[in-house]
């Protein structure tokens, strides 16, 4: 629809809180309101960090008659950004505040502010009759309201998400946490490696002393690396220490009375 309808439209009040400076020639540039979060945050500022979304609501509000639709574009230096925009297409006898969702599909962070134009409107004159005007769960929308009537629809599947997002990371956990015990026991066989080639023709006891020593501190370090990663196992959790003190322990008494 050329800029002419579209002022047109704006006159008859089907888009409203409209700035004559954001027609185009077939189409109209919206003007941020707020980022939303899943928690229904309203804010000014966002920063997505790369495969990061948000959603964004618009000062502009539309109220469609029966013959026209409307739709949600990324604008063209948006998409050189690197981001990409979701939206649904707005249904003839819709009334609502214009919301999308915005990714950032690029490497890089991307800062987005309530100052930025992200995204354009465009509308569409709808042939024939529409027996039935849009009267679904966002309809008269002027707040975020999330996932509206379909939340408990989709409760069970934002739950499997988040189960699946939580095993992710508990499995990105146990690879640094493998990673590093491994890195500790490799250290730990060199370091005894070259104990034994330093100690040899020592007495037996300075030489179990030694391994000892070396056992305990690597048991030690082994079990400082499980408190950060924090594993699910309690024998994981507890076995370093028990080995780090009965190694100590062991070549204390040696030292005693050996």
């Amino acid at each position: 629809m050329s800029d002419s309808k579209i002022r047109e439209l704006i006159s008859s009040g089907v888009l409203t809180e409209t700035r004559s400076e954001n027609l185009g020639p077939v189409s109209y540039d919206l003007t941020t309101r707020a980022f939303h979060t899943r928690e229904r945050q309203s804010l000014e500022k966002v920063t997505l960090s790369p495969g990061d979304s948000t959603y964004v609501s618009t000062v502009e509000v539309i109220k469609l008659p029966e013959n026209i639709a409307a739709r949600v574009l990324l604008r063209n230096s948006r998409i050189r950004q690197g981001l990409s925009l979701d939206a649904p297409l707005y249904f003839p006898g819709h009334h609502t505040r214009v919301f999308f969702r915005v990714t950032n599909m690029s490497s890089d962070q991307i800062t987005l502010s309530t100052s930025d134009g992200i995204a354009q409107l465009v509308f569409e004159t709808v042939e024939g009759n529409v027996e039935h005007p849009y009267k679904g769960s966002f309809s008269d929308e002027l707040d975020y309201r999330g996932l509206g009537g379909y939340k408990d629809i989709y409760a069970n599947e934002i739950e499997m998400i988040d189960k699946k997002t939580d095993e992710v990371r508990d499995i990105e956990k146990h690879m640094y946490a493998n990673v590093l015990a491994l890195m500790a026991i490799f250290a730990a066989i060199f370091t005894l490696v070259n104990v034994n080639v330093v100690a040899a023709g020592k007495c037996l006891s300075q030489v179990l002393v030694l391994n000892l020593t070396t056992v305990g501190s690597f048991g030690a370090l082994v079990a400082l690396i499980t408190a950060v990663v924090k594993p699910k196992e309690r024998w994981a959790r507890i076995t370093p220490w028990i080995v780090a003190v009965a190694a100590f322990a062991v070549a204390i008494l040696i030292a005693i009375f050996l």
